[in-house]
């Protein structure tokens, strides 16, 4: 069943981005799944007019390497609010992390905010809130774990239709899912592992690095912030198990009993 399962996957990044075919293959690999079943959909490049599920079995939903929903000023930003509130109404299976997570939140009506003091790069402990105890992803994870973590925007209100599903001592807001749908997103990175995350801080401080900066000092810096996190990055997986135990209930019983 697994061979069949076909996934979306919508990212927010410039056409020159080298993190866009990165984010994919991390995906991929975090589903345990062969990166060719991962269709793109990229919101900063693609025409939103050509959006379409196409049958699809689930949405992914990346981050964004150039972008701030708290900033703005890029002209896509209200199309991408809306493909949200599409996929929202959708009410498609839909995992979203980071720029995702901070795309349902706002366009779901809660707030953004970009403050320092909530800003977080590298591998921090989230704790899962009383009502993640019940919810069939995150139930099964211990109440405390690491994740991978590379945000400046954070959300800072939510609406009543999403439920709070984890926290950290510097950020609230880490996980939620939309009431009654099969939608979770999260502003931390299941996605990546603490590798991923160390090319991904890579990428970013070569391309948007201070004037004398020292590379070598922020690596061996970096290298000192992050730590596995099995338990997030397994997340995923989790998901695509539930998405296909989902899918094989749909088919006909002579077909899902071969």
């Amino acid at each position: 069943m697994t061979d069949s399962l076909c996934i979306l996957l919508i990212q927010a990044r410039s056409a020159d981005d080298p993190m866009a075919k990165h984010e994919r293959e991390a995906f991929a690999d975090r589903c345990e799944l062969p990166v060719d079943h991962f269709d793109t959909f990229n919101v900063a490049v693609d025409d939103v007019d050509d959006f379409a599920m196409n049958g699809c079995d689930a949405i992914m939903i990346g981050g964004s390497g150039a972008f701030s929903l708290v900033k703005g000023g890029f002209d896509w930003h209200g199309d991408y609010l809306n493909l949200m509130r599409h996929i929202l109404n959708a009410g498609i299976p839909t995992f979203a992390s980071c720029f995702g997570f901070q795309g349902i939140v706002q366009a779901m009506g809660g707030k953004l905010k970009r403050d320092e003091s909530l800003a977080q790069i590298g591998t921090y402990k989230i704790e899962l809130t009383e009502a993640a105890s019940d919810d069939p992803l995150f139930g099964d994870l211990p109440r405390h774990f690491d994740a991978q973590l590379g945000h400046n925007d954070s959300a800072v209100e939510l609406c009543d239709e999403l439920i709070h599903l984890a926290s950290n001592e510097q950020c609230e807001y880490q996980a939620i899912r939309v009431r009654n749908k099969p939608i979770v997103a999260t502003q931390f990175h299941p996605e990546l592992t603490r590798c991923d995350n160390l090319d991904r801080f890579k990428n970013y401080l070569r391309n948007y690095k201070q004037p004398g900066q020292n590379f070598q000092e922020a690596m061996a810096y970096a290298e000192e912030i992050h730590r596995p996190s099995p338990h997030s990055c397994g997340l995923l997986h989790s998901f695509v198990r539930d998405l296909r135990e989902r899918k094989e209930r749909q088919l006909p019983t002579s077909v899902a009993a071969e």
